[in-house]
């Protein structure tokens, strides 16, 4: 048992060499009046840990501005590194931008953007997140938009992202008013490694399409990404400036699956053809067809035959002339090949075939991803 336990610690001990701990600074910067303050903790009572830090200067949209710039520090055992203006303390950058820490040891980070003003400072605090703490499904809540600087009892919300992936990610949105009504929708690319520093919530950054007069004085966004990103909003108190940084939470919700369609289809065989109407176009998994098939003239027998080559309906034998046969099936996904089943109806037999195509089914409700 204790040599099993020991090689367990040791398998522990390489793997976080390997990969290592990563703590993630969405927003940082000294910019004007703002400054911001981060502390690593080393909480190890046997060694003094190496950290690397990187810094990724933010866009305004979800493009990279400049190449990450990079160094490394050590924090003493059970000791807390003091870092005041650590972008320009660090990096010798005056720039908006994330900040990523790795290290092989365990490691904590904090953060506090803040603004210098004549009655004080104002700002928020940051947490540093683990890379396991980003979402590809996520939902900020509790923004608020509901007058300008300046306004005594109003609001205004930025949002920004970060994207720790070293592939580009696709990002869709959708922007919920007071009421959850879906009144805002767009895409977002972001590049490897890509910030996207704080914005207006209703930037076009975010959103193609905003509903115009719109009650977002209580509001919320969903969000769903290719590929693991993090999301947060700030939400600044208009007459005190006074901020608060407001995370992105898990949207676990799953959509319901579609309600089938039906479609009815009139089908003739005549000598030497096959038709629809209308066409069998537009078909998706899940719907559910009728065909009405009707023989006008000549021996002829039909059949449908599934993408697994299954008949979905089955050979009619020939069809006397004039009355309707009526077959209902539900479609999948794939090609449905048709034909007429008796082949001493003539010379133009090899002529009466067929096929349709049946695509996939789109999500619905509110958006992408819902």
């Amino acid at each position: 048992m204790r040599i099993r336990l020991g090689l367990l610690l040791t398998l522990l001990s390489f793997a976080s060499s390997v990969f290592g701990i990563d703590r993630w600074i969405l927003i940082s910067g000294t910019v004007g009046a703002f400054h911001t303050d981060a502390r690593v903790f080393n909480s190890s009572f046997e060694k003094d840990i190496v950290v690397n830090a990187r810094f990724l200067q933010a866009s305004t949209g979800g493009g990279n501005n400049a190449a990450a710039a990079s160094v490394s520090f050590t924090v003493p055992k059970r000791q807390m590194r003091v870092m005041d203006d650590v972008t320009t303390g660090l990096f010798n950058t005056a720039s908006l931008g994330g900040i990523q820490f790795t290290s092989a040891d365990e490691f904590e980070v904090t953060s506090r953007i803040y603004a210098i003003t004549p009655a004080g400072t104002v700002g928020q605090f940051g947490p540093g997140l683990p890379t396991n703490g980003a979402k590809t499904k996520g939902a900020v809540l509790q923004m608020k938009s509901s007058g300008s600087r300046g306004q005594t009892g109003t609001f205004r919300t930025n949002v920004g992202a970060l994207n720790p992936n070293d592939a580009a990610v696709t990002v869709n949105w959708v922007l919920y008013d007071r009421n959850s009504a879906n009144v805002g929708t767009g895409t977002t690319t972001m590049a490897p490694f890509a910030v996207i520093q704080p914005l207006a919530m209703t930037s076009n950054v975010f959103f193609q399409t905003v509903t115009a007069g719109v009650d977002l004085s209580d509001a919320w966004i969903s969000y769903t990404s290719s590929s693991p990103i993090f999301v947060y909003a700030s939400v600044l108190d208009n007459g005190t400036e006074d901020q608060t940084f407001v995370p992105a939470v898990d949207d676990k919700g799953v959509p319901p699956p579609p309600t089938p369609t039906s479609r009815t289809f009139d089908v003739t065989l005549q000598s030497f053809s096959i038709t629809f109407a209308p066409a069998p176009s537009g078909l998706t998994a899940g719907d559910q067809v009728t065909l009405r098939i009707r023989n006008l003239g000549g021996g002829h027998g039909f059949q449908v035959q599934a993408p697994n080559f299954q008949s979905v309906v089955p050979n009619t034998g020939v069809l006397a002339v004039g009355p309707v046969l009526e077959r209902t099936f539900t479609v999948t996904l794939g090609n449905y090949a048709y034909f007429c089943t008796f082949s001493t109806c003539g010379g133009g037999h090899g002529q009466m075939t067929g096929d349709f195509t049946v695509g996939e089914r789109e999500p619905t409700g509110g958006g992408p991803g819902y």
